[in-house]
């Protein structure tokens, strides 16, 4: 399997929120305007926005919760998403529901932002309405610090670099540097599993493993939250081997590490890790013969 080749590892990859350079995509959608004498609603503010924009999936039924129960948006989505019906798994719902929790966790952000930062004490609505005194928080990036709550902004990768800089002043440069990328066509027990709940069928893994590749694509595409769960079960598992006391590091053990997780173009996870081991920082004095090869 090479990555370079031309068949289309994920065709919906264009699918997103973001169509404004794609002329012909803005026009899709419908637009609705709000009744007479009434106001568009936030869809922070609407209680029944998830069932009433995606009536397929909720039947026009709203969401049933249990009386004096208290659920984070979060753990809800979480709970839709990892469910045995599928139907929540659509890319439009997907990309609703991480829509929706980035502006709550905004909103969220900013309503404390001002208040908890020592350089913006006491601020008033006149000063607010300064633009030099705007530009002078923008300056300063005091403006930008409710940023952090999101993983894709420029505030959250500040602090997890000024994170990796304070372990590499405290434990020194990293021992290994590991990178891994998802192959879900080439996981047969993945195939096995997508079948199964997609299409309720138990195949082998041999019938997988001969699976064509458009098959396994549609799979892979119909369900990216099972494939990532999977994914994040296997890295789960190679943690585990690596801090063993009888794994591959042979009683260096695993002192420290940091983790990024991306995903690229084609919609796969994306793994890169610094590792920090104990007593030996050669790396060629602790890797096994047979690891160097691979």
């Amino acid at each position: 399997w090479n990555e370079s080749d031309d068949k289309p590892i994920n065709p919906a990859a264009t699918e997103t929120l973001l169509n404004d350079e794609i002329e012909d995509q803005n026009d899709i959608g419908i637009k609705f305007a709000p009744a007479e004498n009434n106001r568009p609603i936030s869809i922070l503010m609407d209680m029944k926005v998830d069932e009433l924009t995606f009536p397929k999936i909720y039947c026009g039924k709203q969401r049933k919760i249990r009386e004096n129960v208290k659920l984070a948006y979060a753990k809800i989505a979480k709970s839709e998403l990892r469910m045995f019906d599928r139907r929540c798994d659509r890319i439009s719902k997907l990309f609703f529901t991480y829509k929706k929790l980035q502006m709550r966790k905004f909103s969220d952000a900013i309503s404390i932002t001002l208040r908890k930062t020592k350089n913006t004490k006491n601020v008033t609505v006149a000063q607010m309405l300064n633009r030099d005194y705007v530009n002078g928080l923008i300056h300063h990036d005091d403006a930008f610090t409710f940023l952090r709550c999101d993983r894709s902004s420029p505030a959250f990768w500040e602090l997890k670099k000024k994170e990796v800089m304070a372990m590499n002043r405290q434990l020194g440069c990293p021992t290994l540097c590991l990178t891994l990328s998802a192959a879900e066509t080439q996981w047969s027990e993945l195939i096995v599993i997508l079948n199964q709940v997609l299409e309720n069928k138990v195949i082998t893994l041999e019938e997988a493993k001969n699976m064509n590749y458009e098959k396994k694509c549609d799979l892979i595409r119909k369900d990216p939250v099972t494939c990532v769960r999977y994914f994040e079960h296997r890295i789960k598992c190679l943690w585990e081997i690596l801090s063993a006391p009888c794994g591959p590091f042979q009683g260096n053990e695993l002192e420290d590490k940091c983790v990024r997780i991306e995903f690229q173009f084609r919609g796969s996870s994306h793994f890169h890790a610094l590792i920090w081991l104990k007593m030996l920082r050669n790396t060629t004095n602790i890797i096994p013969s047979q690891l160097r090869n691979v």
